[in-house]
């Protein structure tokens, strides 16, 4: 299993879109290092977060902020 992914891996890890992903990286929550990749870990809060609210029934919200950043 890869340490580092790639902002198109990272999106699929996640299951979002790569906008999103680019979002989360202009707001400072996701620091890719000097090739562009994101750590695992980095990613993994973040996913938990993105599968509470996907699982909580409010994954059209979590669509439309995902299509909107």
């Amino acid at each position: 299993m890869k340490e580092r992914l790639s902002i198109q891996e990272s999106a699929e890890f996640l299951g979002t879109s790569t906008t999103f992903v680019e979002s989360m990286i202009s707001k400072g929550r996701l620091q890719p290092d000097s090739e562009q990749l994101i750590e695992r870990a980095q990613l993994a809060d973040l996913a938990e977060l993105v599968a509470k609210l996907k699982g909580g029934g409010i994954a059209a919200m979590v669509s439309t902020v995902d299509q909107h950043l």
